[in-house]
């Protein structure tokens, strides 16, 4: 079940609220999920290049069913001396004077256009636009702020190679989420054109700390942990100090002024739920347009699980029509 807020947000970033423990749904999924895991070792402390061939292996089973396309465009573009793949998915009868542009989770660090497929697929069926993927770099190779400045150069590519008048919205899930509002932000600083919407899923908008939903979910028993986000922000900061990276968590800035309406996803057993609900907050105090999604007794990442979770289908779908509610 979800909770929305389209005005003041109902409850405090850093809230008390009880845990429900996993709906029955995600009760199954968690099982699948568990089997599908088993005697492969934990993800989130291996080497990031075989995490990573783990992940993709793992996800396989829940792509089998994602939606097909009309056309899938697989191409290259050029971004700081690399070579970097996009991926446009066109569904059926599709709008194309609307596009998403979507930004791979993974904690900066593992995550791609493949394991996403599903994702990107299923929000360009239900906005019924295309949707466009880019393969960001990651780190650790590729530290901050590779992957934002891979957003910036690329995202720019794309707007000039369509045509005028095509109206934008830039989506993420977790750390791409993360990259999706700070590449608004910079256009707002910029002086440049922003987006027409934001699509937030379960974001990552502060640098490691305790908030409730941290102290309550953060020993991994649903997945993602506080030592796997420590791992992945370290790896990510590549040595720098959050005070010298700070552009790289939206929240530290505070500056949430003058941004396109933000339509934001938490999951009720994430750590990271705290964030969203803070980033939710400030928004709204910053007179910048946002809506809420609580998604109760649902786990990070649940995007991925929509061959099991009806949550999944939910927020693609409530996610989707705000989008096209925005780029009208």
């Amino acid at each position: 079940m979800s909770q929305a807020s389209d005005g003041p947000i109902e409850y405090p970033a850093t809230s008390n609220r009880a845990d429900p423990g996993p709906t029955p749904e995600m009760q199954t999924t968690l099982a699948r999920l568990a089997e599908l895991r088993e005697n492969q070792g934990d993800r989130y402390s291996m080497p990031f290049g075989e995490a990573r061939a783990q992940l993709l292996r793992e996800r396989r089973w829940w792509l089998a069913d994602a939606p097909a396309m009309a056309a899938i465009d697989d191409s290259e573009i050029a971004s700081s001396g690399r070579a970097t793949r996009v991926r446009r998915y066109l569904p059926a009868g599709a709008d194309q004077s609307i596009e998403i542009v979507y930004l791979h989770g993974g904690g900066w660090c593992v995550g791609s256009l493949d394991t996403h497929d599903g994702i990107m697929r299923r929000l360009a069926l239900a906005a019924g636009c295309p949707v466009t993927g880019i393969d960001y770099a990651l780190a650790p190779e590729h530290p901050y702020p590779a992957a934002a400045d891979d957003v910036r150069q690329i995202f720019g590519a794309l707007r000039a190679a369509r045509a005028p008048g095509t109206r934008w919205v830039l989506a993420g899930d977790s750390a791409g989420a993360n990259l999706a509002l700070a590449e608004a932000m910079r256009a707002r600083d910029a002086g440049q054109p922003m987006p027409q919407a934001l699509l937030l899923f379960y974001g990552v908008y502060l640098p490691m700390g305790e908030s409730e939903s941290m102290r309550a979910f953060g020993d991994g028993r649903y997945g993602l942990s506080r030592v796997a986000m420590q791992r992945y922000e370290s790896a990510y900061l590549g040595g720098r100090s959050v005070a010298d990276a700070a552009a790289a968590f939206p929240l530290l800035d505070g500056a949430l002024h003058g941004l396109p309406p933000s339509w934001i996803a938490a999951a009720g057993l994430d750590p990271l739920r705290d964030d969203s609900l803070a980033l939710a907050q400030a928004l709204h105090a910053a007179g910048s347009p946002a809506q809420l999604r609580v998604y109760d007794g649902i786990i990070h990442g649940f995007l991925s699980f929509a061959r099991l979770l009806p949550a999944a289908g939910q927020a693609v779908g409530e996610a989707a029509a705000f989008a096209r509610e925005q780029a009208r």
